[in-house]
């Protein structure tokens, strides 16, 4: 007789309808059930996702709750946010970052929490205006504000004319390199500005499994260690970083858009291509096709490290340029800033006060 399986997210009890052991099956066989339709293993309906984490199938009903669940208690275990907090949630337009507003908003009652939207514009042609256009529209459906902080007025360049130049000189640096500072840049300036007391962002356990690897293969320990799901208070002027989607894969992230209509389109930047998490991403996926479960080890690993490492030294200074937070002399994106623009150069004493300064940096 079938065993009766206990829901921990209703608290009821439920007879599993046919015997599975997705663990000894073929790749092949636990996702594509030869000659019968895959169930869930909580009510025996149409299953519509397999879950690693659960070793079996949910279906739609079940799958919703189990990824909400999943999220919420992330953000009540780890007190990622706390009654009263403003939490301005980075959006791009893609479907972690438009989850991740869509729950918060949805939480916020619960959690006692006021979100949020802070979008930013590199000046991407092709590419950035339909995945503002998403997030214009989501925004709308859930009555939330958006903010949205470009480029051209911080930095005085668009992303499409920062990398003619970077061409230009040889690609020194990489396309990716210059718009994650400028970014980080921007998010944290205009989410301080609107008083916000969190800022989440978007980034699944694939996102954080890929940024390890590269960490370690730069051997950038102090990369490693501040990578967690949250960052402490990082000195004035710093909004601390939350991560509600820490523990839970890019597929998942993308079954309950899909099931819950949270729409994006499929455009990936055209910069993509110069990043090295680029062929990480793909060799990642394929491990993970060959050794289910190889993402949760890696994350698992991380997390082990981040306990065995010392601790980067804490605080940050401002930086004499622009007077934004830093933890060197002079921050990334002055020196970036600089070094794309000629005369934002020269009136700051010429490339030889930013070679130095760049030295030191480095």
């Amino acid at each position: 007789m079938p065993a009766r399986l206990w829901s921990p997210w209703t608290g009821k009890s439920w007879r599993r309808t046919s015997p599975s052991s997705p663990a000894r099956a073929s790749r092949y066989t636990r996702l594509f059930r030869v000659g019968r339709t895959a169930r869930c293993f909580v009510c025996g309906s149409k299953a519509v996702a397999y879950v690693p984490y659960l070793g079996d199938y949910l279906c739609r009903e079940h799958f919703v709750e189990y990824f909400e669940r999943r999220v919420l208690e992330t953000l009540k275990t780890f007190r990622l946010v706390e009654p009263g907090d403003r939490v301005a949630v980075a959006v791009s337009g893609g479907k972690d970052s438009l989850t991740t507003l869509y729950l918060l908003k949805k939480f916020s009652g619960e959690l006692g929490i006021e979100v949020i939207g802070v979008a930013v514009d590199e000046g991407i042609a092709g590419y950035r205006e339909y995945k503002l256009k998403a997030l214009a529209d989501l925004a709308e459906r859930l009555g939330v504000r958006i903010f949205i902080g470009r480029f051209e007025d911080y930095f005085g360049l668009t992303l499409d004319e920062a990398v003619e130049v970077l061409k230009e000189k040889g690609f020194e640096y990489k396309p990716c390199s210059v718009c994650g500072v400028f970014r980080r840049y921007v998010m944290n300036k205009l989410a301080r500005e609107l008083g916000a007391t969190k800022l989440a962002t978007g980034h699944n356990l694939d996102d954080e499994v890929q940024v390890f690897i590269m960490n370690a293969l730069k051997a950038h320990i102090e990369g490693v260690v501040r990578e967690g799901i949250a960052s402490a208070t990082g000195g004035e002027g710093l909004v601390p970083r939350i991560k509600p989607l820490y523990f839970v894969t890019e597929k998942e992230v993308l079954t309950y858009t899909l099931l819950k209509g949270i729409q994006t389109p499929f455009v990936e930047c055209p910069y993509i291509v110069y990043a090295l998490r680029h062929p990480v991403r793909r060799w990642v996926n394929e491990v993970e096709d060959e050794a289910p479960g190889f993402k949760y080890r890696i994350l698992a690993v991380k997390e082990l490290a981040r306990k065995a490492l010392p601790e980067p030294p804490g605080g940050a200074r401002k930086c004499v340029i622009c007077g934004e937070p830093s933890s060197k002399p002079v921050c990334k994106a002055c020196l970036f800033r600089a070094y794309l623009d000629p005369e934002f150069a020269a009136k700051l004493g010429g490339l030889k006060l930013i070679s130095r300064l760049r030295d030191e940096d480095e």
